[in-house]
């Protein structure tokens, strides 16, 4: 089966910035014909940034960018990505607690069986069973 990978908000903030180890990560997993997706949580806290700063230019390449994702939505899974949800806020609760918006990305990354491509690694390292890649560093030719 082929690498699936979920696209965090700062992943696709990287892309369209032009950070050159995540689009080469992304290039690499592409021809070795991996699943690249991102999730509608994702959706909304880039297209709401974006909008408020009032980035156009950013805003239509992420338009392009999503066209060309799969899209993994609450809607497919709800009810269990929610429920994992619940079980990783109750977990965190015992520590320091991470955002509600990271949680269901988490979750749907989890209920979907992606790998989640983020640069907060220390922030979603904390959710036991998550499995996460940094695409801002090196990649190495053995992806």
């Amino acid at each position: 089966m082929a690498e699936r990978y979920l696209l965090d908000s700062n992943a696709v903030s990287d892309i369209l910035c032009g950070e050159k180890n995540v689009i080469e990560h992304l290039k690499i997993a592409i021809k070795n014909g991996a699943q690249i997706a991102t999730c509608s949580i994702v959706y909304y806290e880039i297209e709401r940034g974006l909008k408020a700063a009032g980035s156009s230019r950013k805003l239509q390449a992420f338009y392009e960018l999503y066209a060309n994702l799969r899209h993994v939505y609450l809607d497919r899974r709800d009810l269990e990505a929610v429920r994992k949800s619940s079980d990783i806020y109750v977990e965190l609760h015992k520590g320091r607690q991470i955002e509600d918006n990271d949680i269901f990305i988490a979750a749907i990354a989890m209920v979907n069986d992606y790998t989640l491509i983020t640069d907060n690694t220390k922030h979603f390292g904390r959710i036991e069973g998550i499995k996460i890649e940094n695409w801002r560093t090196e990649p190495n030719n053995f992806l």
